[in-house]
């Protein structure tokens, strides 16, 4: 019997029921009891079909829409530490599904840093926030990435599809075109929403505590950037505390301490997958994207993937050098310093390749992304070069062939200062001028500059792609650059907000070695061009923006700091 023949049958049960037993309150609420059921029956894979694009048209307020497009944690908000003070508004929107209509959803954006946009903003839909104990097709909501990291609509998919192949949960994955207020917005990767339908779905029950990881791990002060998504008004971290308690027994105790609070041969393949998929802002490569789930049943942490749109990448994108057998959460670091569990992950990371890893499959899996998606072969050029190298660079990692910079969290409070945030500013007419900022010893540094004419970066660009501007100037000597990155699909407007690192801006230094060295990190202000831009030609603009200062470390895609 079909999905829709259940549903139709219990409809068709409802009905009965309520002819039966009447006007009375009794029957009244078997009515309505029996409506919930039928409104909350799971039948979310409907909504997951691998061939098919689903279809989600968002309507909102044209004044709320303005204001969520601009929203987002700035680059000096986060690395002050200031990130967990901000907070995404709610909206109520109108959302059609595949022609499935529902009124009063909650609307708000998502993303934390990198996947942030402005024109094409990612969104997390919330069906029963405004209407208590709605669901759609089971669903409580629908998570939308506009894949601004992930410019081949591949990674999150086949990373998600490769962790399951592995025995591991993960999300369900598809792809989805979004529209808002009637503008297009394009494909977007649509992924199941890591809440109690997906526990109920996946665990043998859906009562214990689940978190979320933002740059969290089990220390004692890294424990507090779990963000508990159940029983919240319980909140109950206790359990937290029995990993780290494990954590801090020695070598020879912290594997039967840990085995008690965690399943410790899932987490092995866990560990494993993460570097086989390249998957570098996760758990063991950056302390970040993924979520844990203590179950009451066996009362053991198990983890969950999740932010794979940076996956399938062969460099860590922050730290050069520290992959692909990522550890930087303790667990692994700990872990891999003890002979016995580095041989166990090591044979754990080979057996999973043989088993898991097929190049001809997943070149085939592109290929159906790519005719689902009509995604261009130029944006899939990177995930398929990442596919053909992978095995052999996991391989040669395992042998020892290639040396990785160990790499891990510092279990320290986070601290919310502005002591290493300055201002920036600067004015060019067609290619000329100065930008100027203040030192972190309270010294004014002027730099006459030319500015490079705009141009279009490749979608494989460490930003994402986009619109790219050199100001290059001197001072004292040395060579100074302010790399600014425009999301392309503001390039042409009057006024640019800067936002995430879709529009931003890198203050470089040259050394006498010609190392790139990072100065600062700019985030909020905007660019203002005073002459319409066109790509190739001198640009007139001015702009203002706060600056964070790295303490002359290298950083990211221009550095090796690991």
């Amino acid at each position: 019997m079909s999905v829709n023949s259940i549903r139709a049958a219990l409809a068709l049960l409802i009905a009965c029921l309520c002819v039966g037993c009447g006007a009375g309150g009794g029957g009244t609420e078997v009515a309505s009891n029996a409506a919930l059921v039928v409104a909350n029956l799971d039948t979310s894979d409907e909504l997951f079909l691998a061939d098919e694009l689903l279809q989600v048209d968002i309507e909102m307020a044209p004044a709320d829409y303005a204001v969520l497009q601009l929203e987002g944690r700035s680059l000096p908000q986060v690395f002050a530490g200031c990130a967990a003070d901000f907070d995404y508004s709610h909206f109520s929107s109108t959302v059609t599904v595949n022609g499935e209509r529902l009124e009063n959803v909650d609307i708000r954006k998502k993303g934390f840093l990198g996947s942030l946009s402005v024109s094409r903003p990612s969104f997390k839909l919330n069906f029963d926030a405004l209407d208590p104990d709605r669901s759609f097709h089971g669903l409580d909501r629908l998570t939308l990435n506009n894949n601004r990291q992930d410019p081949g609509n591949a990674h999150q998919c086949m990373t998600y599809q490769l962790f399951e192949k592995a025995g591991l949960v993960a999300p369900r994955c598809n792809f989805a075109r979004v529209s808002v207020n009637g503008d297009d917005l394009g494909i977007y990767t649509h992924v199941d929403s890591i809440r109690r339908p997906f526990l109920r779905r996946n665990f043998a029950d859906d009562l214990g505590n689940l978190y979320e990881a933002q740059l969290a791990d089990f220390g004692d002060f890294t424990k507090e950037n779990f963000q508990l998504k159940t029983n919240i008004d319980e909140n109950d971290r206790s359990d937290l505390d029995a990993v780290a308690v494990a954590l801090n027994a020695d070598d020879d105790n912290m594997p039967g301490l840990l085995a008690q609070v965690l399943d410790m041969d899932e987490y092995l393949s866990f560990w494993a997958m993460e570097g086989i998929t390249g998957h570098w802002d996760s758990a063991t490569g950056n302390a970040n994207n993924y979520f844990v789930y203590r179950e009451l049943s066996d009362g053991k942490f198990h983890y969950i993937p999740w932010g794979a749109d940076g996956a399938m990448e062969s460099v860590h994108s922050l730290a050069p050098g520290t992959g692909p057998l990522f550890r930087y959460t303790e667990i692994a670091a700990r872990l891999y310093q003890i002979p016995e569990w580095r041989d166990k992950y090591h044979q754990r990371v080979l057996d999973l390749l043989d088993e898991v890893w097929d190049e001809q499959a997943l070149q085939g899996e592109v290929d159906r992304i790519r005719d689902l998606t009509n995604t261009s072969e130029e944006n899939l050029a990177q995930v398929r070069g990442f596919i053909s190298s992978r095995e052999a660079q996991v391989r040669a990692s395992v042998a020892g062939e290639i040396v990785q910079i160990e790499r891990t969290i510092i279990d320290e409070p986070t601290v919310c200062t502005d002591s290493n945030v300055t201002s920036m500013s600067g004015s060019f007419a067609n290619g000329l001028g100065s930008f100027e900022y203040t030192d972190e010893n309270g010294e004014l540094i002027v730099v006459p500059a030319f500015a490079a004419a705009p141009s279009l970066q490749g979608a494989a660009n460490p930003l994402g792609g986009g619109v790219s501007m050199l100001l290059i100037g001197q001072h004292d000597g040395e060579t100074i650059i302010a790399f600014i990155n425009i999301e392309q699909g503001q390039f042409g407007q009057s006024v640019i907000p800067f936002h995430g690192v879709a529009t931003s801006l890198f203050l470089i230094g040259l050394g006498g070695s010609d190392e790139t060295m990072v100065i600062g990190l700019s985030g909020g202000g905007d660019i203002n061009f005073t002459q319409t831009p066109e790509l190739d030609q001198p640009a007139s603009f001015e702009f203002v923006t706060e600056l964070w200062f790295t303490d002359g470390d290298n950083f990211g895609p221009f550095g090796g700091n690991p």
